[in-house]
């Protein structure tokens, strides 16, 4: 296992395959998951299962880890127990001159203790990082739900800048 940097009391990791079914569960443990457990504890390693049995999670994993613009993260306890979670993705585009963005997205850490400020220091790390990919804009695209996320976000300097739309396919 890499591991990226050491936050005291937490570091970040590049995900491993070992890590994909506990990902699975923080990415399911938040309220705008279809298969949001509610809870406002540490969620069980084994409270929601194994996943959708036509879901191939350690397929995709495999595409996610060969991309080199893709970095899927883990945090981890000083127990070497996973957290938390976010991915990053670098796009290159011609607009803005061609400059790099870097896209967020699947971010969370597990309720507990200082999960506020555990997040707060993985979400400087990662501006941190981005910025040394030469990425010139880091982007963040919570659901409209989310409102509670949308105020951390703020806390550590986003603003609103643009309007999603999605299309299901």
């Amino acid at each position: 296992m890499e591991i990226l940097a050491d936050l005291g009391d937490v570091s970040l990791a590049r995900a491993t395959r070992d890590h994909v079914g506990t990902i699975e569960r923080l990415l399911a443990d938040d309220p705008t998951s279809p298969r949001h457990v509610a809870t406002n504890t540490l969620i069980s390693d084994d409270l929601l299962g194994v996943g959708p049995a036509d879901a191939d999670l350690e397929a995709v994993f495999e595409q996610i880890d060969a991309d080199p613009n893709q970095e899927l993260i883990v945090v981890l306890d000083e127990g070497d127990r996973v957290i938390g979670t976010l991915q990053l993705t670098f796009v290159r585009t011609l607009a803005r001159g061609g400059v790099a963005r870097a896209v967020v997205s699947g971010a969370r850490i597990r309720a507990g203790h200082d999960s506020l400020g555990i997040a707060k220091r993985m979400f400087a790390w990662a501006i941190d990082h981005a910025r040394s990919r030469g990425a010139r804009v880091l982007i963040v695209m919570p659901e409209k739900n989310r409102a509670h996320i949308h105020g951390f976000y703020t806390t550590m300097g986003f603003r609103p800048s643009h309007d999603g739309l999605t299309l299901p396919l």
